[in-house]
């Protein structure tokens, strides 16, 4: 097998590519699909309790398990939220999605101090396998969602009996 080196018609030296070249090629190859993002659809709801009171701290976290994305947004005062997946408040995208809502709750080790549970969203609504919280977007409609939640449980006061 023959290799031949290629030669500039100017002058006895091999031809090399610039580096400028070799930088545009690869620019042009990762811009390839980068505004492949699926469509997104506005979604606003909210979050309340079984008794119609609204949870007004936390995020709500939306799992579409046909794209494989998150949509999230922030609950806010009135128990409101937005979602959000590419873009501020640009929605979700559209079909089935699994829903969590998360709050951070922080409890001090304090000897005799028991933190309040009012307003305090059971556990069980973090976890997506747990929630059961699920919503459809839908691209030809509005997508307004209210996701019902139990709050936690109240803590036994220290030293009170246990019901088993």
């Amino acid at each position: 097998m023959m290799v031949r080196s290629l030669k500039s018609s100017s002058d006895s030296e091999p031809c090399r590519f610039p580096l400028a070249g070799i930088v545009l090629t690869a620019v042009l190859l990762a811009s390839v699909g980068c505004n492949s993002n699926p469509p997104t659809y506005p979604v606003q709801g909210t979050v309340e309790f079984a008794n119609g009171r609204p949870v007004v701290v936390g995020v709500v976290e939306c799992f579409s398990e046909e794209y494989k994305l998150n949509a999230r947004g922030d609950i806010g005062p009135d128990g409101s939220f937005s979602l959000t997946t590419f873009s501020p408040d640009d929605g979700a995208v559209a079909g089935e999605h699994r829903c969590v809502v998360v709050q951070m709750v922080i409890g001090e080790n304090i000897n005799g101090h028991r933190p309040s549970t009012i307003g305090v969203v059971a556990p069980k609504y973090a976890d997506y396998s747990t929630s059961g919280l699920t919503m459809v977007v839908s691209p030809d409609s509005p997508n307004e969602v209210t996701l019902v939640v139990r709050g936690i449980e109240k803590q036994p006061a220290p030293g009170a009996p246990h019901k088993h």
